[in-house]
């Protein structure tokens, strides 16, 4: 089989993502383990893995730690692998453009992500390797009523609030009248995420931009009404169940509270849309989406 290794943060999406695709796989001969890039490592451990790892799968921050951290890997030995705009720039601030050309292979997460590197100026084309979920994880009976909000992003800090805009979704909540929840924190288990569904009636995001946002696909698996800005998978899964809202903050607070007033007031409406995106989501399991991992990794 060919060795692969993950060289990832081991939890959150990271974690619910490279855990899945080694399941997933295997099936395809790849044996695949994941090393936590939150930890170190000596030398030697790094070079024994060198010598005994056919590819190793990372991020352009994974890369900036591989690289220049270790300064024993070969960029030729390495799959990276683009999973939001951020991670990109930070990579070209630092080092420049040169390494995207040196990769075995190098992808992004979505066609969004793929264009936004060309346009960061990277002249190799990113192929698309599209994250999936395991659907069956998240399946659950629509809910009857719309009282509990979900929200990913309450505790961000720094730029990924600016990007995420958690103040949008406590404060269209609470003028909707409903009650709002939080996921656990970014540094918990990914695990705890199909219980936390279960206990909300309807998903916001509020995201300026995501790299895929499995968020919306893990909702909607779930059969939960699900209302974001057209960011990430969301504009290729929106038509087919989520709400779309401009972006804008006054327009997205004004939009979303309409939207969940409607909802809460409109039940048979409301079980309707929760039916319709928890279809639609089935399209995105990893069964449907592995191909292309397997095409970038052989």
């Amino acid at each position: 089989m060919k060795k692969i290794v993950f060289y990832m943060e081991p939890t959150w999406a990271f974690g619910t993502i490279h855990y899945e695709l080694a399941k997933y796989l295997w099936e395809y001969g790849f044996n695949c383990q994941l090393l936590p890039w939150n930890q170190s490592y000596t030398l030697e451990e790094m070079q024994e893995l060198i010598d005994t790892t056919d590819l190793f799968v990372t991020t352009p921050h994974g890369w900036r730690l591989l690289g220049y951290n270790y300064k024993i890997f070969d960029p030729r030995q390495c799959v990276v692998i683009g999973h939001s705009k951020l991670d990109m720039e930070e990579l070209i601030q630092l080092h420049g453009l040169g390494d995207f050309d040196k990769f075995h292979k190098y992808g992004a997460v979505s066609e969004w992500l793929s264009n936004v590197s060309l346009q960061l100026g990277v002249t190799r084309p990113a192929f698309v390797t599209p994250l999936g979920i395991n659907t069956s994880n998240f399946y659950s009976k629509p809910n009857e009523s719309l009282s509990t909000v979900g929200c990913m992003n309450l505790g961000q800090v720094g730029v990924h609030q600016k990007i995420k805009r958690p103040w949008l979704l406590e404060i269209a909540t609470q003028r909707a009248g409903l009650k709002i929840k939080a996921a656990a924190s970014y540094h918990h288990s990914f695990i705890t995420m199909p219980g936390f569904y279960k206990k909300v009636d309807a998903v916001l995001i509020a995201s300026t931009e995501e790299g895929a946002g499995l968020p919306l696909l893990e909702a909607g698996a779930a059969g939960k009404l699900v209302i974001s800005t057209p960011v990430g998978h969301y504009t290729r899964v929106g038509q087919k169940g989520a709400d779309f809202v401009p972006i804008k903050e006054d327009e997205f607070i004004e939009k979303t509270v309409e939207l969940l007033s409607y909802y809460k007031s409109n039940l048979e409406q409301y079980r309707q849309r929760c039916l319709e995106i928890q279809h639609h989501a089935q399209s995105y399991d990893w069964k449907y989406v592995i191909d292309k991992w397997v095409e970038i990794l052989s």
